[in-house]
């Protein structure tokens, strides 16, 4: 089922159209929502093992809101979440990562949380441009870029639009870009709150060690409750990145994929980007599914660690 026959799907589900489907850019349905989710990201960052401090960024397509992290004499590196996550998703890897770099964690432009966007993402150019927005505002040089999930392809596209401004970057089971999955599946996600099935599916599956923390899965499901997202005809997500693309990426790149992905093969995700990509070094997370970084932190922490430097 394609992503647009699926979402016509769900506009024919009572309420769904209403909760789900208004609205030409992201955005909350209500100032309540939008309040109730922040004080929910509020209660996750209380987490935050280190000192920290909020930024907001202009670019051209609305405030980017940062979390920086570690100390402004250290190299630098940017940190993109997961779609429906927020940068709070970092928690468990803020700590050693803070040690060695002055970190900026990034709510994603037109995703659930503090970010707030003014104009669409319409292109993969865009998406590159919005983030050396932010490089350049923020006064950086060829900083290091890591992302998981849809943050993984933000990082990847970035890398072939603006080899010149990256450093390293390293992708967590990027979706949507070396291997194609089943819309569905992240569609699901998007309604689990509104299924009136007792018990509710969503905490089911985070039970199963999507997410590790309580305050967290309240956080996610607030967002997929009270957050809009932009009409996908009019905007970009993930597309997968063709052989030349993947080839043409000189970037040195860690390529991190959980045991466990439920995407898609994680294994047939490394045989293609160990083919297609020069400057690639690939590690397979034991017992870690798609939020391999908050399943298995230490590990990754070390594996990003020892790439990054």
């Amino acid at each position: 089922m394609s992503r647009f026959a699926f979402r016509n799907a769900l506009e024919r589900i009572p309420g769904i159209q209403r909760s789900m489907m208004s609205g030409y850019l992201s955005s909350f349905t209500s100032p309540e929502g939008e309040n109730e989710f922040i004080t929910a990201y509020d209660a996750v960052l209380k987490r935050w093992p280190v000192p920290y401090e909020e930024l907001d960024i202009p670019t051209r397509f609305g405030t980017a809101h940062l979390i920086a992290s570690g100390s402004t004499s250290l190299p630098s590196l940017l940190l993109l979440h997961a779609t429906g996550t927020s940068s709070t998703m970092w928690f468990p890897n803020i700590g050693p990562l803070s040690n060695a770099f002055r970190v900026f964690a990034i709510d994603i432009i037109g995703e659930p949380g503090k970010s707030r966007q003014v104009r669409l993402l319409k292109t993969r150019e865009d998406c590159a441009t919005w983030l050396c927005d932010i490089i350049n505002n923020l006064g950086l040089t060829r900083p290091d870029i890591a992302g998981l999930s849809y943050g993984g392809w933000q990082t990847l596209n970035f890398s072939l639009f603006h080899p010149d401004k990256v450093n390293r970057i390293a992708v967590l089971a990027p979706a949507g870009s070396i291997l194609p999955y089943s819309w569905p599946v992240l569609a699901l996600l998007r309604i689990l709150p509104y299924i009136p099935v007792k018990p509710n599916p969503l905490k089911r599956f985070f039970n199963k060690g999507f997410c590790p923390n309580e305050l967290f899965a309240r956080q996610f499901g607030l967002g997929v409750q009270h957050f809009r997202y932009a009409d996908p005809r009019k905007s970009i997500f993930t597309n997968i990145f063709s052989d030349s693309e993947l080839q043409s990426i000189q970037t040195p790149t860690l390529f991190l994929a959980g045991e466990n992905e439920v995407i898609y093969n994680p294994g047939v995700a490394i045989d293609r980007v160990r083919k297609m990509m020069p400057a690639v070094t690939t590690t397979l997370i034991p017992d870690a599914g798609h939020l391999l970084s908050m399943e298995q932190p230490e590990l990754v922490n070390e594996q990003m660690l020892k790439f990054l430097g």
